[in-house]
């Protein structure tokens, strides 16, 4: 069963606004103006682990959408559109994924809605 599922409530999803959403700075956040590499964020060979940005993110949950097969999603269109992760991709990860969307308001402004407390009452096969 899956650990999360995405399910679109407008007809179509919204993208430009997701990005406009996406390059808003969070409130109580300062700018930046140093590079990653300037702040000590990764190693000085660059091998560290790189910290995904939102718009990483948002790409990211453009491509299942579009292509959800080749991302470890299934979509199911019948009463509502919805997406949920299959095999490896069905993992705490793709939750935290798409929580950080949803905090940041991104989800909503794409017209889509996040189930992941209990999927108890969607039937996902």
């Amino acid at each position: 069963m899956a650990v999360v599922a995405v399910e679109l409530v407008r007809p179509e999803p919204d993208w430009a606004a997701a990005l406009a959403r996406a390059l808003e700075r969070p409130a109580g956040v300062p700018e930046r103006r140093q590079r990653p590499e300037e702040r000590g964020d990764s190693t000085a060979d660059g091998s560290g682990p790189r910290r995904r940005r939102i718009a990483d993110e948002l790409l990211w949950l453009r491509d299942v959408i579009e292509d959800p097969g080749s991302h470890g999603f299934q979509h199911d269109s019948g009463a509502a559109q919805i997406w949920f992760p299959i095999g490896e991709t069905d993992s705490p990860e793709t939750l935290d994924r798409l929580e950080k969307l949803r905090l940041r308001g991104i989800l909503d402004a794409a017209g889509f809605l996040l189930h992941d407390e209990s999927l108890e009452g969607i039937d996902l096969e």
